[in-house]
């Protein structure tokens, strides 16, 4: 009978008690044993390879069934198997063999169960050592780290909310102040009143005007241009009178000439400062900033009075004569603008006049752009550059441009630098208001393309000194807001002493430096002697000059003079004025410019600019002539070109229109692209530091301005998060009781008008002086409302006049029911927003169209709020945004934030 030995094989697998360890191999078992002797172990051992070999073969084809494994019945398996027992039989060396085996296996075992509870043993020292030292560390080093993080953590964040209250507390007491300024109406009232007139007017639309806009264009030209001239002979004859006197009293005593010196400073500072702290406030200044602030349609109280512009040439004459560190170009941009507005409106309210051909300009578009060329006719006079000054006008001060006032502007500006100039060749002793006698440029002196290199650095060191310009007068002004303007009295001694000081220091800085002989030097092989015009004997004796007083101890032309002077072939002003000398004038005016801006006087910060940074530039250039061989024939003068471009640029952050006025005053064009590129770079380095000069005089002065960009947190926030809600509206058809309420109970400038007080669906706008025009109207005749009652070009007209206030009607109580219809009144193209529209969005509307009110409506077209132009302010929206921030709000929760204010 066949033998199969799977089928043992098997059964013994399944029948067995004892389950197998993963990867534990088991012995093979020897057959039943019938020979005792060594030959039939052999063939056993044989048989027993064959055995395994058909159970390896055949279990290949065999499914194998999962075994069970109990651990309760687990048995530790035999040590030694029936091969291991010695036999009587067995002969000695069996039965040695036996026992080294089992010896071998029972030390084997001995070994495997000490290593494991040895590997164990270490296992558990490891995780002891392990765990003590993790404590260790925790407890010694972690901890207290952590307590420290923890406390700086906290720490920070109760200052960062404690910096954040302040902030907004702060920003409330602002919000309070820029509230007292309204803004302007240059969107087209479009009603059924208008075009009435302009069905009637038809024919006459197509001029619209434009020859009578250019004949104002002209005259105001002609004006700026003899202010400018009245400005520069009153600046001139005064300063020269003076540095006479003084230099009689220095031959007689040197103290008689500080006294001189000392009193006509300060007297004429006082003067000054009387004029535009007590007499008209708003002269104070340059009043670039104030405006910029109207030209981005903010309406300043005074700043366009004809009571202003002549305060403000006074007082510039005075400031300027005095010697202290301000310039006359500034006034001149705030006077050009006032010139602007009083030609295009030829109205006067404090001499009682009108010119009734020009009414059709008496709205704020118009006045906002003659006010526009006469700013950039101001600078075009001050510096003799018509292009500059246009540039000027596009550039910085203008929020809306256009084609057409792209030419009218620059005709302004040539009119005004050709008047300038022909009453200047009338006086043969006066030049330009604003002197830039460089020389004669040689092409052999001309920059080298290595000079590149320190052009930028002097870029670099433009625009540092630019801001640290900026962050002294901002610290300046803060501490004299808080301190000083509360108390008109303060204000003028605050200039006596910086006149005072500033007097002190010019008269006795020079005496630190020894005098220069009276020539300058020359080229080897050239023995021509050439007199320095523009340099101040001071102290020298004769033919002798002292190079610190030919900076400081002079005016600001004489100066820049000194300053620009360029080499010739003839003459080399190399060591005209050495570096310890431009560096002292470059400290002494730049700490006494930064403090004297904004202080109360006329005055304006370019010139001090042009100074500044002429002096260091000239500085720079002297270094690297020390550097350099003789033969690359280094020009400080260009150096000092391009240091006044620089601090102007890092200050200013012009770059077209500065670069464009200083070719045109120096007369360099050779220069003009390292020019454009100090200026860019010093730009470039301010904008990385601190924000212009004169937008942060903007946010001091509290004058709500539209940036040209939304700022970042308007792009996550939408209408719905910043609108005043629940607005002031009236409706289509109102009772005059209900108008009179709303006019009595606010202060708003605006109300949307609805269809009733129900649906409240958006139909038009209209302005409170539109519905106080229509109370006086209503109060002379009794009937219903009609174009003839209400004429557009006779509200435009009123409108530049003193208006009645709602407090000077007096209505019978019974007409109080009598139904106004509005609807041939209000603004009919009004523009709306949805609720979800993106606030970024709206403020692109706001600045390039210059609304002055935006009503937010649902997808109903209910009105829901309404914006303003201080809801769109780049502070408003910060504040807003980092509330939301405070409260945790998602993106999604953002976004959803408020609707439920929406609902219906």
């Amino acid at each position: 009978m066949s033998h199969n030995p799977f089928d043992k094989s098997y059964k013994e697998l399944s029948d067995k008690e004892e389950p197998l360890l993963e990867n534990q191999q088991e012995e093979p078992q020897s057959p039943p044993d019938n020979n005792n002797n060594n030959n039939n172990n052999n063939n056993n051992n044989e048989q027993n390879e064959e055995y395994d070999e058909n159970i390896l073969r055949d279990s290949q084809n065999v499914p194998l069934k999962p075994i069970k494994r109990d651990p309760s019945t687990y048995k530790e398996r035999n040590l030694y198997n029936s091969n291991d027992e010695i036999k009587s039989d067995d002969q000695f060396m069996t039965i040695f063999s036996k026992r080294v085996t089992k010896a071998g296996k029972a030390l084997a075992k001995t070994g495997k169960t000490f290593g494991k509870e040895l590997e164990e043993q270490i296992k558990k020292n490891n995780q002891k050592i392990e765990t003590a030292i993790v404590d260790g560390f925790d407890k010694t080093i972690v901890k207290p780290f952590q307590v420290i993080g923890d406390n700086i953590a906290e720490d920070r964040k109760r200052k960062e909310e404690a910096h954040d209250k302040h902030e907004r507390a702060i920003w409330v007491k602002d919000k309070a102040l820029i509230s007292k300024y309204e803004c302007l109406d240059y969107v087209t009232i479009y009603n059924q009143a208008y075009r009435y007139e302009l069905f009637k007017n038809f024919n006459k639309l197509a001029s619209d005007n434009e020859w009578l806009r250019w004949i104002v264009s002209f005259f105001m030209g002609v004006f700026i241009g003899v202010a400018a001239y009245l400005a520069h002979v009153g600046v001139s004859n005064i300063m020269e009178l003076k540095f006479d006197l003084v230099k009689d009293m220095m031959e007689i005593d040197i103290w008689l000439g500080f006294l001189a010196y000392f009193t006509c400073n300060t007297v004429l500072a006082t003067l000054s400062s009387l004029l535009a702290v007590f007499y008209e406030p708003t002269a104070a200044g340059s009043g670039i900033p104030e405006v910029k602030g109207y030209l981005n349609g903010t309406k300043i109280p005074h700043v366009l009075k004809m009571k202003t512009l002549w305060t403000k040439l006074l007082s510039m004459i005075f400031a300027v004569a005095s010697n202290l560190q301000v310039g006359a170009e500034g006034p001149m941009i705030h006077i050009g603008a006032i010139v602007g507005n009083g030609f295009s409106q030829a109205q006067s309210k404090e001499f009682g006049f009108k010119i009734p051909f020009l009414r059709t300009f008496r709205n704020d578009k118009d006045k906002r752009d003659f006010v526009t060329s006469g700013a950039g006719a101001g600078v075009a006079a001050a510096f003799g550059a018509p292009l500059g000054g246009a540039l000027f006008s596009l550039e910085e001060v203008s929020s809306f441009w256009s084609t057409s006032l792209t030419w009218r502007s620059f005709f302004s500006c040539m009119i005004a630098t050709f008047t300038m100039k022909l009453l200047q060749d009338k006086s043969a002793s006066l030049q330009g208001l604003m002197i830039f006698n460089m020389g004669i440029a040689d092409k052999q002196f001309a920059y080298k393309i290595l000079e590149i290199v320190p052009f930028m650095i002097i870029g670099v060191l433009g625009g540092l000194a630019g801001a640290l310009f900026t962050a002294i007068n901002v610290r300046v002004t803060t501490f004299r807001r808080e301190k000083i303007n509360k108390i008109k009295s303060l204000r003028v001694l605050e200039v006596f002493i910086i006149a005072a000081l500033s007097t002190c220091f010019q008269f006795w800085l020079p005496f630190m430096f020894k005098c220069k002989p009276d020539l300058n030097l020359v080229k080897p092989g050239n023995t021509t002697i050439i007199d320095i015009g523009e340099a101040k004997q001071f102290n020298c004796e004769p033919n002798h000059y002292n190079e610190l007083a030919s900076i400081i101890f002079a005016s600001n032309e004489q100066a820049v003079t000194n300053l620009l002077s360029i080499n010739t072939s003839t003459v080399m002003n190399n060591e005209r004025i050495g570096v310890p000398a431009l560096l002292l004038f470059f400290v002494f005016y730049i700490v006494f410019a930064a403090y004297t801006a904004g202080s109360g006087i006329s005055s304006g910060t370019f010139v001090p600019m042009i100074v500044i940074g002429a002096a260091y530039g000239r500085a720079v250039g002297v270094i690297v002539t020390m550097m350099l061989p003789t033969s690359y024939d280094i020009d400080p003068g260009i150096y000092a070109i391009m240091g006044a471009a620089a601090f102007m640029g890092g200050v200013s952050r012009l770059t077209i229109s500065l670069t464009v006025i200083l070719i045109e005053v120096t007369n360099q064009l050779q220069y003009l692209l390292p020019i454009m590129l100090t200026v860019m770079v010093a730009k470039w380095t301010a904008d990385l530091i601190i924000h212009p000069f004169f937008d942060i005089l903007i946010q001091m002065k509290y004058i709500p301005y539209l940036e040209p960009n939304p700022s970042k947190e308007m792009k996550l926030l939408v209408c719905k998060h910043i609108m005043a809600k629940k607005p002031v509206y009236v409706c289509e058809k109102e009772t005059l009781g209900n108008i009179l309420k709303v006019l009595k109970e606010n202060n708003h400038n605006g109300f949307p008008v609805v269809n009733n007080d129900n649906e409240k669906l958006v139909k038009g706008f209209i302005l409170r002086t539109q519905l106080v025009m229509v109370l006086e109207k209503h109060s002379d005749v009794y009937v219903a409302n009609s174009p003839i009652t209400y004429s557009h070009m006779e509200y435009t007209t009123k409108l530049t006049w003193k208006l009645p206030t709602v407090h000077d009607f007096h209505f019978d109580p019974e007409d109080y029911a009598d139904v106004i219809d509005l609807t041939d009144i209000m603004n009919i193209t009004v523009i709306t927003v949805n609720v979800e529209f993106a606030v970024s969005e709206a403020f692109q509307l706001f600045r390039t169209m210059g609304l002055r009110h935006m009503p937010v409506v649902n997808e109903y077209n209910k009105l829901k709020g309404i914006i303003t132009k201080k809801d769109l302010l780049e502070k408003t929206c910060e504040q807003k945004y980092k509330d939301f921030v405070h409260q945790r709000l998602g993106v999604d929760q953002l976004l959803h934030e408020g609707d439920d204010d929406n609902k219906e």
